[in-house]
């Protein structure tokens, strides 16, 4: 590739890179000060010197220096394009020294770059870490502009590295690390809690708060502590799964009160019979696997105790419950439904005053 088409598609390159926050670099001038004095004896054309920075930078950028050194980088890029516009018309000894003394200076802040990168690793090493957490936690897509002002923050940092505010940086390191705890929290929330509140939120439209207000009220108090657990112990992965699922768990139950309760109410007689019906049949389903005899014959309190006991025994005798070790049978045939003792209780046989 003929070199004048090689610069071009650089300088087409350092066009497109977005404009720099900063370019404040500690020792700056005096980067341009050596380049200048080395550009003066240097056997160089600047064609060459372009060439020779250019590839460096190319390296820099895919060694991802533009996050550990942006203001180098920046620098190196400004430099680059003041090298390629000199060289254009550079026809003097001078003009020459100018495009030669640019690119040297590209070359410099890019080596300085590398060394900036390692202060960073050293200094700031608690807050990339924490990055990385949350990069596992896929924050960035859940909850992206918490991400990119979490990744503008600890650029900040980085900067005031570049710039020689080394101090300044660990001083303001903490307030970035409670930002990063911060949204750490709402990624987890959002990750594990949810969809316990998406189901809460469902259970109160289907009127749990007035159906099943124990429920519902139970409910709330545990996707409030999870929540609360996730705040306290959020490095605590098992246990904010498991407080999550209890809340989970809590919402569906509450949702599903609900949605029976709100059956019966102003029930009428015969409807009411084959409410009973309806949750015996359940029952029934379970005594398949277990085989008590004259299950209908009890109330539906002992037809529960009684299955309970059946399980336990078999768990005993097997290792493991019946129904465990029963074939599964296609879920479309199993009602689904969450019995509550409590339900029972509305169906209790009374004497007639007949």
């Amino acid at each position: 590739m003929p070199i004048q088409f090689h610069l071009l598609l650089l300088a087409s390159s350092l066009v497109l890179v977005t404009g720099c926050m900063s370019t404040n670099v500690a020792n700056r001038e005096q980067i341009e000060l050596n380049a200048m004095a080395r550009a003066s004896n240097a056997d160089i054309t600047p064609i060459d010197a372009i060439r020779q920075a250019s590839a460096a930078y190319e390296e820099a950028i895919a060694s991802e220096l533009q996050f550990y050194a942006p203001s180098h980088m920046e620098n190196a890029r400004e430099k680059l394009q003041s090298a390629l516009k000199l060289s254009k018309d550079a026809r003097e000894p001078e003009e020459k020294i100018a495009a030669i003394s640019a690119a040297f200076a590209a070359k410099k802040l890019v080596a300085e770059a590398y060394s900036n990168k390692a202060t960073v690793e050293l200094t700031l090493s608690r807050v990339l870490e924490h990055r990385k957490v949350l990069a596992e936690l896929n924050t960035d897509t859940l909850h992206p502009k918490l991400y990119r002002n979490a990744t503008t923050k600890l650029e900040g940092l980085i900067r005031d590295i570049e710039g020689g505010r080394l101090a300044s940086a660990k001083n303001d390191e903490v307030s970035v690390l409670e930002y990063y705890a911060e949204v750490e929290i709402e990624t987890l929330k959002t990750t594990y809690l949810n969809k316990a509140i998406q189901k809460l939120d469902e259970a109160k439209s289907n009127d749990a708060d007035d159906f099943a207000e124990v429920s519902y009220d139970k409910a709330e108090e545990s996707v409030d502590y999870a929540g609360e657990f996730i705040e306290r112990n959020y490095r605590d992965r098992e246990g904010v799964r498991r407080e999550c699922d209890k809340a989970y768990t809590a919402a569906l139950h509450a949702y599903y009160v609900a949605e029976e309760a709100a059956k019966i109410i102003e029930i009428d007689a015969e409807d009411a019979e084959q409410y009973v019906l309806y949750v015996g049949g359940l029952l029934q389903l379970i005594n398949e696997e277990v085989g008590i005899k004259n299950l209908t014959a009890m109330s539906p309190r002992e037809q529960a105790r009684s299955l309970a006991e059946a399980v336990k025994l078999s768990s005993m005798t097997y290792g493991r419950p019946a129904i465990e070790q029963a074939p599964s049978r296609p879920a479309a045939i199993v009602p689904v439904v969450s019995a509550q003792p409590s339900l029972y209780i509305e169906f209790e046989e009374t004497e007639s005053d007949e």
